[in-house]
């Protein structure tokens, strides 16, 4: 395969991203970028460059890394020509390196607005669904790779409700292609006559280990939304970069730290099994402690005090900290291991690794933070517990900080960096909890108080600034910058007067504008959903926003027909109450159908933070949670009824006399 290089020598028209910035840029966006937008794949050797993007941005993220590059590219180079056009898997790569290819015009030769970028290659990726929902008879492990990108692909576009979907598609292959075991015992292949190769036998773990990753996140800790369970993964971890590339068969331990395959030969040295794991390995087995972090999370009715030593969150904090302390050296997040993980085009990859650790964190530690997020049954912390809840307030807000540096350590060393789909809710929930940190639980009586502003405020502007760079690979990120730039001028840090409580004295009652009758019934819902313990920026909340026909049952009156509540019009007063229902429903159906075709990525503000007041929760979780006293609002920061815009928080000033 060619080089950037020679490709540029041998063709004039090829854009590479260390051309001259003396060139016309008008015209090299007509000759160079034009073709990203096409329905068909290009040349070959312009196939070349998308791949190598490709493998340089989005093969080392998260769980990506299930193609043999070799081996990948030396395919490429025979039979590119041959079945390119109906080859699912080299769609959607091309999609995905389009969108870098993109980004580097547009940091090199001319800036591009941020959909041009994010709209590079996006008819690939609808061939590439395509192509996979024609052959959905024909399962097979490079449909299944295809799938898992498409599924971050949607993602990253801001597609949900088809990301949630191929959820759902990507499980089912994986349980049919049954990857989720071994081929067979011999793992080292010392019998090359029987099965696939070492490399085809690590990208099948490799492969499922992502399809694991993926339904966690999807799953957020609810049973109901999760599909693949820890007790069916009897497969080794992948391997470290070096042994997958250089094809060297090898041992590792399984998701559980000290344990390993029963069928491993009693006389192997365990010792050596660790050093085999790489970066990938570790990601996985943080992923299984978070899913039990949000499962806990939901389900704090059940669980026991949090200052019990012998407590559910006594033990999640024990084996968060035993991971983090269980790193190797080159994953900590040091300078040496940051310029070493660059030099391999890991350090977006370390950069996710160490976020979701805080992340978690984060997610674990709210528990002394009702009022900023959503808790059923929230812990009510009697007087001698007050060290306690301090001590949770203190780590959150540690955590939020260690987040934004980590960040912006990460945009220091440019974009790419940033290419994960999940860090733009990372730093958006950063700035939330530092504002409620600085707004709500310190005393500004305090002389350090203004102090730990000024240290705190420079990372909020970083992280508003990594939001809006990450707005070109992410098409949420640039609604979640604005977000977190109004929360941060309306929160009057940095000023003279912090702003104080902003939530109504009535944290139950209803939104301006809202149908009072769709608020919770009193007492207990008969019927629940996720929709209501789930992160409003969860895939699976995001992706109901964009459903018509979506309901919330435990709002619904079940002694009145649906929709009986609203008000008739002149055009159906005289309607029989059957004949009302059915034109009452038809034109709801038509105005959600409008209003489905009319969202776009600058709505989401609306669509995502409008309903996030207690009102649109069940009553008993609002209740259980225990909110006395005033406080920011779960996810929308809080607002006044009386506010126009509900879903941006607002902190509003004292009185002047």
């Amino acid at each position: 395969m060619q080089s950037t290089e020679q490709c540029h020598a041998s063709q004039p028209a090829c854009f590479s991203p260390r051309q001259s910035l003396t060139e016309d840029t008008n015209e090299v966006q007509n000759s160079a970028l034009k073709w990203l937008n096409a329905r068909h794949l290009p040349t070959p050797w312009k196939i070349g460059l998308l791949v190598e993007e490709y493998f340089n941005n989005i093969h080392p993220l998260r769980c990506f890394a299930f193609i043999h590059r070799p081996s990948f590219l030396q395919k490429l180079d025979k039979e590119i020509s041959k079945s390119s056009h109906n080859n699912a898997l080299l769609h959607i790569i091309c999609a995905l390196g389009g969108q870098f290819y993109a980004l580097a015009y547009s940091e090199t030769i001319s800036p591009l607005p941020s959909k041009s970028v994010l709209s590079a290659g996006s008819e690939w990726a609808k061939v590439a669904q395509r192509l996979i929902l024609e052959t959905l008879d024909m399962v097979t492990n490079e449909n299944l790779m295809a799938s898992v990108l498409l599924h971050d692909y949607a993602v990253r576009m801001g597609n949900f409700a088809n990301a949630f979907m191929l959820s759902g598609l990507i499980t089912r292959m994986a349980q049919a292609l049954q990857i989720n075991l071994e081929y067979n015992t011999d793992l080292l292949c010392q019998n090359n006559e029987y099965g696939p190769s070492t490399t085809a036998k690590e990208s099948r773990r490799r492969l499922m280990w992502s399809c694991y990753v993926m339904d966690s996140l999807v799953g957020s800790g609810v049973d109901q939304l999760t599909l693949v369970h820890e007790n069916d993964m009897k497969i080794q971890l992948p391997c470290n970069e070096r042994n997958f590339t250089q094809q060297i068969p090898c041992f590792t331990e399984t998701l559980q730290p000290g344990n390993w395959l029963k069928f491993i030969p009693g006389e192997f040295d365990t010792a050596t099994l660790l050093p085999n794991m790489g970066i990938m390995a570790y990601f996985i087995r943080h992923i299984s402690i978070r899913k039990r972090v949000l499962r806990y999370i939901k389900h704090l009715d059940d669980a026991m005090v949090p200052w019990d030593p012998s407590s559910e969150f006594a033990i999640l904090d024990k084996d968060c900290r035993a991971w983090y302390e269980s790193l190797p050296a080159s994953l900590q997040f040091t300078p040496s291991a940051i310029y070493i993980r660059k030099d391999s085009s890991q350090l977006g990859a370390l950069c996710v690794l160490h976020c979701a650790h805080y992340q978690t964190i984060c997610d674990l530690y709210r528990l002394g933070a009702p009022a900023l997020y959503k808790l059923r049954a929230a812990f009510d912390f009697p007087p001698e517990h007050q060290v306690f809840l301090h001590h949770l307030q203190q780590v959150l807000f540690d955590a939020a900080r260690t987040l934004a540096t980590i960040i912006g350590e990460a945009a220091r060393h440019g974009t790419r960096m940033l290419a994960d789909s999940w860090l733009p809710t990372i730093t958006y929930d950063s700035c939330r909890i530092m504002v409620y940190h600085l707004t709500q639980i310190l005393d500004p009586s305090l002389e350090d108080t203004k102090s730990i502003i000024m240290e705190t405020l420079p990372l909020l502007q970083s992280n508003i600034h990594a939001l809006g760079v990450m707005g070109n690979l992410n098409g949420i990120a640039n609604t979640l910058c604005s977000a977190a730039e109004t929360m941060l001028d309306r929160s009057g840090i940095g000023s003279e007067v912090i702003a104080p409580n902003s939530i109504p004295d009535d944290p139950y009652q209803s939104i301006e504008g809202e149908d009072p009758s769709s608020e919770s019934v009193p007492g207990t819902p008969i019927q629940s959903a996720p929709d209501y313990v789930l992160n409003p920026l969860s895939i699976f909340r995001m992706a109901r926003k964009s459903i018509p026909e979506r309901h919330a049952p435990e709002k619904a009156n079940t002694s009145s027909a649906p929709n009986s509540a609203r008000p008739c019009s002149s055009a159906d007063a005289n309607l029989s109450p059957i004949d009302r229902i059915d034109y009452v429903q038809t034109a709801t159906a038509a105005q959600n159908e409008h209003e489905s075709s009319q969202a776009s990525l600058e709505e989401l503000q609306t669509l995502f933070m409008s309903d996030l007041g207690w009102a649109w929760q069940p009553a008993d979780t609002a209740v259980g949670s225990g909110i006395a006293t005033a406080g920011l609002l779960p996810w929308a920061g809080g607002y006044p009824t009386t506010q126009a815009e509900p879903w941006l928080p607002v902190f509003p000033f004292p009185q002047q006399s």
